[in-house]
């Protein structure tokens, strides 16, 4: 019988069954980084012990503080980096990296700054790069807040002083304005003593002394105004007996020609 060619099936064994394993990433952390080294040095340099995703430095205060300031292209090179994160595409990858390169010198030419600088690496086990995206937002909300309250506290101690000078100046105001009415005060009284002092004995280096009136003085005075007002009196009631004298008689004045004019018309019709 003639063998028949039947197509090979896929067996257990067969190579077309077993599932690519997707390899799972690894993040290594830096405690330190070199000076003058950024993220394409850091590339350069771990990328010899396997494939690198995402590398994230972080830079110093100081340098942050003068790459918002607009100049950052001048500070670019001379920027400082305190930490930094590697994401290998191998988790293997990272473990083996971190148990071969942690505590040793970074290496390099010896003229470089850092040839002697020992790495200080720790593999981090199930720390994914969300994470870390959630803590660098954390630590920016932290950061404005933080500014916020700072800029709010500056504000209140800028109006506090202005409010403060405004005070003072008006206390400075209301002081030089008594002062001068003190002074002007004081003027007003020496230019009356210096007054009656010339007015009495002719010289202004002397001073007068007024003495208090005596009883009798003060009865004569009493007496004298009581006078003074009779009189008043008097007048009044005199010239108010003149106008009254002065209104009867006009009264009269008219009350006369009416009496003589009936009188003609009344005999004229008798004759």
């Amino acid at each position: 019988m003639e063998e028949q060619n039947v197509p090979p099936s896929h067996s257990e064994g067969s190579p077309f069954e077993k599932s690519v394993k997707k390899r799972k990433p690894g993040i290594v952390y830096l405690s330190t980084i070199p000076p003058n080294m950024n993220v394409t040095k850091i590339r350069e340099y771990f990328g010899k012990f396997g494939e690198l995703d995402r590398v994230f430095l972080q830079a110093a205060e100081n340098d942050r503080l003068k790459g918002n300031k607009g100049k950052v292209k001048k500070f670019k090179k001379r920027l400082h980096f305190t930490e930094g994160w590697i994401e290998f595409k191998s988790k293997r990858k990272a473990k083996q990296m971190h148990l071969y390169l942690n505590n040793q010198p970074v290496g390099g030419k010896k003229s470089n700054s850092y040839y002697d600088m020992l790495w200080n690496i720790k593999y981090l086990p199930r720390f994914k790069w969300a994470y870390l995206k959630q803590r660098l937002e954390y630590e920016r909300e932290v950061y404005r807040q933080r500014m916020g309250a700072e800029i709010s506290q500056v504000r209140r101690e800028t109006d506090h002083f202005i409010k403060a000078s405004e005070i003072s100046e008006k206390k400075k105001k209301k002081e030089a304005k008594a002062k001068k009415q003190k002074e002007n005060i004081g003027n007003k009284q020496d230019d009356d003593i210096k007054s009656q002092n010339t007015g009495t004995t002719g010289s202004g280096n002397m001073f007068v002394f007024k003495q208090k009136e005596t009883e009798d003085v003060m009865i004569s005075k009493k007496e004298e105004r009581k006078k003074k007002n009779d009189k008043f009196k008097t007048m009044i009631a005199e010239k108010k007996k003149k106008r009254r004298e002065m209104k009867n008689k006009k009264r009269e004045m008219m009350k006369k020609p009416e009496e003589d004019f009936l009188s003609s018309v009344f005999v004229g019709s008798t004759k």
